[in-house]
């Protein structure tokens, strides 16, 4: 105990000693440093969270400066800009604030925190994740402009030629399964992480061929070459990166796994449904470059197999309940409602409009057991966190703080109560953003049935729609459906009320990002102050994504 407040003294005071200069780089190489000193003499397990709210509330700055305090259109154009910087810092070689000898050139760190909780690692996940969101930057700027980003994407592909090939506790590369392509993370400097953990995990071969599949579809539609020499072309990408993973989910897609919170070996709806998109695409490039018939004959029968296997034989669909199940194993044994943001970011991460066709990958985000999942969670979670109370009791729809699934115990530092997370809050915003776009982008109409009925009526008023504005009911549908026609005034009143619920999601993250617009994994469901990882990487990707989706929608909106 007198180590640890000594320790503690030494940590104010350093903290005092770097108040002036607090800002910016200063801010973020002051925790690195602390985080260190901390790390080598203790385990830090009696600062849960102080280094974090200490900075929150010691630095001194100007009130126009404070990120929570402009309105709300101006608070999305200066996070975006945050966000994405804040996600360039975490990745090797382009970081302002990583010291580059600890971090290999193109490995995303999860967050520079290195003690409770230490994320100094590279998350094959959360890596895939946030390249992606590079990619989408790329695209948005008409491939112009953007050389250091290229850079950036082609080194997180060269490093995963690397950890592909390094042997680790799920196994070897050269194995027939290629079970080693299952390690869920890495040290930041590229070597293997031989403790206890969660493995295999089996989301990560597929999130991440789905990124490189984007970027390598972005080369051929604005015709752009491979920068990177030791890529050489999207040829040699797709033989030695994207070919083993994709060889992993033909060897290994039936088996069980640990879900992407880490925490579960079973079959997982999140896992399943990204690795389907990763055949999806991967088929496309293999029919230009693949050799081996027989292999591509895999990869056909493996799409057809997990397909029928999301659909039917999973239980992700239980009549039981009118939501996506994520673990049906942990539904049909009593142990949760099977509720889960999984669900939702495998909806998100799975359908990638704008790189091809995916209608025929169940669960897009137009589907009603995915509606319903998102309405059962902010029905559950409006009264489970105390934080959202304040939105108790409205007639209208309204967005809240989400966390990952209802019995959740994981606090960011250890087990006591689960609370919301900004990934979960962000996703759910860009969910509703993308289902609006897809409707105006495909000219749908609305379909509201009994199953989704209750979602919908926060939207639209049944009993006054003008009778123009409705159109046949679909023979395959229920008969108490009714169908609000694309393009009609109740059409275009729903969507606008549609946007402004995504809206209320964001509005929460505004509420709860530190001063400088900065984000952790999660906020405390009493307080709503910042706990857990530190500038969590995949927290600024979901907050840019949710952004970037809206951007779209509006724009979208605006055609019409």
């Amino acid at each position: 105990m007198k180590l640890q407040l000594l320790l503690l003294l030494q940590f104010v005071s350093f903290c005092y000693s770097l108040y002036i200069p607090i800002g910016g780089q200063s801010f973020n190489r002051g925790l690195i440093e602390i985080e260190k000193s901390i790390g080598d003499a203790t385990d830090g397990s009696f600062l849960p969270g102080f280094i974090q709210q200490f900075f929150s509330w010691s630095v001194s700055e100007k009130v126009e400066d404070n990120i929570r305090l402009v309105d709300f259109e101006t608070w999305i154009e200066k996070q975006k800009e945050i966000s994405f910087r804040g996600i360039l810092n975490n990745i090797g070689g382009v970081s302002d604030t990583l010291e580059q000898s600890e971090v290999s050139k193109g490995a995303v760190i999860a967050s520079p925190s290195r003690i409770q909780p230490n994320y100094f690692y590279q998350w094959v996940r959360d890596a895939a994740l946030t390249i992606k969101s590079l990619v989408y930057h790329i695209d948005d700027n008409n491939f112009e402009n953007v050389d250091d980003i290229q850079s950036v994407i082609e080194a997180y592909i060269e490093n995963n030629y690397y950890l592909q090939r390094l042997d680790n506790n799920s196994g070897k590369f050269d194995d027939p399964d290629k079970s080693g392509l299952g390690e869920p993370k890495f040290h930041a400097n590229n070597t293997a992480f031989v403790q206890n953990w969660g493995r295999p995990q089996r989301d990560g071969p597929g999130l991440r061929a789905i990124t490189i599949l984007s970027y390598v579809s972005l080369l051929d539609k604005w015709n752009k070459k491979v920068s990177n020499k030791f890529l050489k072309s999207p040829e040699f990408i797709y033989n030695k990166i994207v070919k083993p993973d994709l060889t992993y989910i033909v060897r290994n897609w039936f088996k069980e796994g640990f879900d992407l919170w880490e925490e579960i070996n079973s079959h997982h709806f999140y896992t399943s449904v990204t690795q389907l998109a990763a055949i999806k695409d991967g088929l496309l490039l293999a029919q230009k470059f693949e050799k081996d018939s027989d292999f591509l004959r895999q990869l056909q029968i493996t799409y057809t197999n997990l397909k029928q296997f999301i659909e039917n034989d999973s239980g992700y669909k239980n009549p039981a309940v009118p939501y996506i199940v994520e673990t049906p194993s942990l539904l049909r044994a009593g142990k949760r409602t099977g509720l889960d943001a999984g669900s939702l970011l495998g909806s998100l991460h799975s359908h990638n409009m704008e790189f091809g066709d995916y209608s025929d990958i169940p669960f897009d985000v137009n589907d009603t057991h995915l509606i319903n999942t998102l309405s059962a969670m902010v029905a559950d979670m409006k009264y489970r966190y105390p934080l959202n109370h304040n939105k108790i009791g409205f007639e209208k729809g309204i967005g809240c703080a989400l966390g990952r699934y209802p019995e959740d115990i994981y606090d960011g530092y250890g087990t006591s109560e689960g609370n919301p997370w900004f990934i979960s809050t962000a996703s759910a915003s860009e969910l509703i953003y993308k289902f609006i776009y897809n409707l105006e982008h495909n000219h749908m109409d609305i379909v509201i049935n009994s199953q989704n009925k209750d979602f919908f009526k926060q939207f639209v008023d049944f009993d006054n729609i003008p009778s123009n504005d409705l159109t046949t009911v679909p023979a395959n549908d229920y008969t108490d459906s009714i169908v609000i026609r694309y393009g009609t005034q109740t059409f275009r009143t729903l969507s606008i009320n549609l946007v402004t619920y995504s809206d209320s999601f964001l509005e929460v993250i505004k509420d709860h990002v530190d001063n400088q617009g900065r984000m952790s994994e999660q906020f405390n469901k009493y307080h709503g102050f910042m706990q857990g990882a530190r500038d969590l990487t995949w927290s600024y990707s979901a907050v840019w994504n949710a952004f970037r989706w809206r951007q779209k929608t509006l724009d979208i909106l605006d055609q019409f």
